[in-house]
């Protein structure tokens, strides 16, 4: 009787979470902020091995960073109250690993799925073991709250100077602004401008990238992994927009899945065969880094061109890393939205621990922030594959690096749709028969379907 009495409370909880978020309401009246008024925060910083808060030479990853993130965090508290924020915050930690950080997530979910859990969310998003399997579905049910009413109270962000493209992940499907990215990646290839330079007004797409004798030449092959000869990784974002959150719906079908995955197939044989000769140039899923990976080069100083990831109508997908989010049924909301306001300052962003904590192969969500001049946090020491970095990104690779702002087109953020595509090309790159590689094609297709249905 009492399991059946939580269930329907639980179930009441779920129906309010929808009804916030309802078409046509009108977003919440924002609170007044009070300083003295307890605030509750989890931050996830942790969930994608960060090599400097990470030992790996026992041979498994061993968290070592706890110390540094606890300054970095407690830093950010004593700045939080210096300028007029709340002064009584309690912090919770989702750990990296293991059966602790599973039973927190059960953990919170129940929290949240009961009208509970924490006021804010600082979460560093990685589409493996997240809180929020997909938090573009949890905008749509409810479980954010609004923030259109304190954006315009907003104190220190600067919506104006941010990569717009990718800052609008944090909206629904009606428009809403719920999340709050605060880094983001992308992946390119960088290459010599003498050998490839595209034009800025002329639109390419995925049917470019397979082609090597059209505009971008060779370019993607520089996603095949030659060191290891596997087959592409991280090629998911030429699918574009992955879903529709608020239908529950894959944007492609699955006819369009097995064609894609066949492509890809038929030009890694050519790169293999030796068909489809790999240009000069690097493949980068670090771009603030890209100076460093240019370091041993000969064209190093050259002009270069980055070459994103284009879906088929042109567009290029970014994905968000780091976010904050408010809980819709926060005790604190004015001090949440305070917090993640702060967490968003610009100049606060280039000289506070938290945000060296924070990124590491990721960018600002500023779009001036890894340009020349400017502390770039989490490199103020030297990079040790190359240079010192302190001062971002430099020369060529600073113009390449605007160009390719300007193709963004959306962002998204990881999950494990993300995996099942990688999962699911494996399958059919490494099966022997037609019929293999349409169960490999069924199963990612399904699988997906699944996840969204399940979330």
């Amino acid at each position: 009787m009492f399991k059946k009495l939580a269930l329907f409370m639980s179930l009441l909880a779920l129906l309010g979470l929808a009804a916030c978020s309802r078409p046509g309401k009108e977003a919440p009246k924002p609170e007044e902020l009070d300083p003295k008024e307890p605030l509750t925060i989890c931050f996830d910083l942790d969930p994608s091995f960060d090599p400097r808060h990470f030992d790996f030479d026992s041979g498994q990853a061993k968290y070592t960073g706890a110390k540094l993130r606890q300054e970095a965090v407690d830093g950010f508290l004593e700045e939080l109250a210096a300028v007029g924020g709340p002064r009584n915050v309690q912090v919770e930690f989702l750990e990296g690993l293991g059966s602790d950080r599973e039973g927190q997530l059960t953990r919170l979910r129940a929290e949240l799925m009961a009208g509970e859990g924490p006021d804010l969310f600082v979460l560093r998003q990685n589409g493996a073991s997240d809180l929020f399997l997909f938090p573009e579905k949890k905008m749509e049910d409810g479980l954010f709250l609004c923030l259109d009413g304190y954006m315009e109270r907003a104190r220190f962000m600067e919506p104006d100077k941010m990569l717009t493209p990718v800052f609008d992940a944090g909206k629904s499907s009606e428009g809403r602004r719920f999340l709050l990215p605060v880094t983001y990646d992308i992946d390119a290839a960088l290459m010599r401008s003498s050998y490839l330079h595209t034009d800025p007004e002329q639109k390419l797409t995925l049917s470019d990238l397979l082609d090597p004798e059209g505009p971008l030449g060779s370019a993607l092959s520089l996603w095949h992994n030659k060191e290891f000869d596997e087959c592409f990784t991280g090629i998911y974002p030429a699918l574009g927009q992955l879903a529709d959150y608020k239908a529950e719906s894959l944007n492609f079908s699955k006819e369009e899945l097995g064609e894609f995955f066949s492509e890809l197939l038929e030009y890694e044989k050519r790169v293999h065969s030796g068909e489809i000769a790999s240009p000069s140039g690097v493949f980068t899923g670090d771009i603030a880094h890209a100076n460093a990976d240019l370091a041993s080069r000969q064209w190093a100083m050259e002009p270069v061109t980055m070459v994103p990831l284009y879906d088929k109508d042109g567009g290029v997908t970014a994905r968000v890393d780091v976010f904050a989010g408010v809980n819709v049924n926060a005790k604190n909301p004015a001090g949440a939205f305070f917090a993640a306001d702060l967490l968003l300052d610009r100049e606060y962003m280039q000289d506070s621990d938290i945000h060296m904590y924070l990124w590491c192969n990721a960018l600002p969500i500023y779009t001036g922030l890894c340009g020349p001049d400017t502390t770039v946090p989490y490199i103020r020491e030297a990079f040790s594959g190359g240079g010192d970095l302190r001062d971002g990104l430099q020369g060529s690779c600073w113009e390449a690096f605007g160009e390719l702002l300007g193709e963004i087109t959306g962002a998204e953020f990881p999950t494990k749709l993300d995996t099942e595509i990688s999962r699911g090309y494996y399958a059919y790159f490494s099966a022997e028969s037609d019929a293999a590689r349409q169960k490999a094609v069924s199963d990612a297709y399904t699988t997906m379907g699944m996840l969204l249905g399940e979330s």
